[in-house]
């Protein structure tokens, strides 16, 4: 059975939000950090830049494809407990990680990497997690 792109992208969001406290931010993944109200406390977003030929022969009726996803979310530092929250973060990081390659139906996940970015202010942590989605779509 195929997976869209957009369900793809759905199956990771809620994937995302069965860690604890971690909430979708209601703006576009290219605006995440970009204007000041979309960053909040493990405030995330779910963004799938790329998409490819997966590599695969094609089947009647399906395109197997090679999707890359970011999953972007925003971590408090609290000005006294800066290291201890940097270390929470990246717990949090790695909840993450687990979260979304837990088992789904129809598509394989694959971790690539992680980018961790702490603006000038020292406010937030920004965590960038990236992930390979080998799924089908129907053409």
């Amino acid at each position: 059975m195929a997976s869209s792109f957009a369900q793809v992208r759905q199956a990771i969001k809620t994937k995302v939000e069965t860690v604890a406290g971690f909430k979708l931010v209601p703006f576009p993944p290219n605006y995440f950090r970009r204007i000041q109200n979309t960053i909040a406390h493990k405030g995330f977003t779910v963004d799938m830049p790329t998409s490819s030929d997966g590599g695969e022969r094609m089947r009647r009726g399906l395109t197997y494809v090679s999707s890359t996803v970011r999953v972007i979310f925003a971590f408090r530092l609290r000005p006294k407990d800066i290291i201890t929250d940097y270390d929470l973060c990246m717990n949090a990081e790695e909840d993450i990680i687990n979260a979304v390659l837990g088992p789904v139906q129809e598509i394989k996940i694959r971790y690539n990497r992680s980018t961790r970015d702490v603006p000038d202010s020292m406010e937030y942590m920004i965590t960038t997690l990236e992930f390979t989605i080998l799924h089908t779509i129907t053409n």
